[in-house]
């Protein structure tokens, strides 16, 4: 498997949301082409939809493209009402669906002129860390892992530790010839 294509960038930067451990995960894809590009993530798209999983180009230039892997039910689980009431004050309405949610974290993206960092709610991490972070200015994080964290860190620490279980798992397979709809068939929990 070739290690900079786009199924190994997949399973070492999404594994946890193909597990369906986490509601989405993102990265950046440096691509040689970007018609090449687009026909391979759609390809991407189609192996992965069966298993309710969808792929999304937040924002892309010439060679860089920043994908959004997410399962749609688990992420719209994320936006509790605490965390819708979160997301208006940047725009975001109150009661919108996952693409509305999404079209607007677009639009931010590239009109913004800053990284948006409310994107924490829509990678699954804790509201509280989110604030955190964005009332901090990433200072002061209690630890550090798949994102800063300002609230409950033992609980963190055991996710960050299930996530790089997954990843290792996901990307061993990957490296070891299996194809990612082999792997989502039979996916272990990673307890």
């Amino acid at each position: 498997m070739v290690k900079n294509s786009l199924e190994s960038l997949i399973a070492f930067h999404c594994a946890p949301t193909l597990a369906g451990i986490k509601a989405a995960n993102l990265f950046t894809w440096h691509h040689t082409r970007e018609d090449m590009a687009d026909g391979l993530i759609d390809a991407a798209r189609s192996r992965l939809a069966p298993y309710g999983i969808s792929m999304e180009i937040l924002c892309r230039c010439e060679r860089y493209a920043l994908i959004f892997v997410y399962r749609e039910e688990m992420l719209g689980r994320a936006f509790t009402p605490e965390a819708e009431c979160f997301l208006e004050g940047y725009g975001y309405a109150a009661g919108s669906s996952v693409a509305e949610k999404l079209a607007v974290l677009k639009n931010r993206l590239t009109l913004c002129g800053e990284f948006p960092h409310e994107i924490g709610v829509f990678l699954d991490y804790p509201l509280e860390d989110v604030r955190g972070f964005i009332e901090n200015g990433g200072d002061g994080c209690k630890a550090c892992g798949t994102w800063k964290v300002y609230g409950d860190s033992e609980r963190a620490l055991a996710l960050f530790e299930r996530y790089k279980r997954c990843t290792d798992y996901f990307c061993k397979k990957i490296d070891a010839g299996h194809e990612m709809v082999q792997l989502l068939t039979a996916v272990p929990s990673f307890n």
